[in-house]
């Protein structure tokens, strides 16, 4: 048996894995729609208002905030994203109780405790699709759709 270097022995490691084929596109497809069932238990958020879209066109300035609402049965999410120099969202959960939000922008995910009045707030969001899910003391878990801003 021949003596060989870690090194030597990573490299034959990655030519292996470099030879190998990769996954069938089928197979990568139904790998993630399972994926998208790990959330089926959470209450799914409609957006009902987007002042970007909602209101009359021309009436807003550029630097205008964007306001939008989402709702469900359980909970109504209102938000505020402002560009002060910095992405800022701004929300707050109807009827207002004490929880925790999360805001997933691609794979990062920030969150923040709602005050006793449902507000919360994050900064430095980076531009981007993101979505809210409101986790409330009960169990209960509220989704937004993705939204571009």
């Amino acid at each position: 048996m021949t003596n060989r270097s870690d090194d030597a022995l990573m490299r034959d490691v990655a030519a292996a894995f470099a030879a190998a084929d990769a996954p069938p596109a089928a197979a990568i497809d139904a790998a993630k729609s399972v994926f998208t069932w790990r959330t089926i238990d959470e209450e799914l958020a409609q957006l009902v208002f987007d002042s970007a879209v909602d209101e009359l066109a021309g009436v807003r300035s550029a630097d205008t905030a964007r306001q939008m609402t989402f709702t469900s049965p359980a909970i109504n999410i209102e938000i505020t994203v402002m560009n002060e120099g910095s992405r800022r969202l701004v929300g707050q959960v109807d009827p207002p109780t004490v929880g925790t939000v999360e805001l997933r922008h691609g794979d990062s995910v920030w969150s923040a405790e709602t005050d006793e009045i449902g507000r919360f707030m994050f900064d430095g969001i980076p531009a981007g699709p993101l979505s809210l899910r409101c986790s409330m003391p009960d169990g209960t878990s509220i989704t937004t759709e993705w939204t571009l801003f």
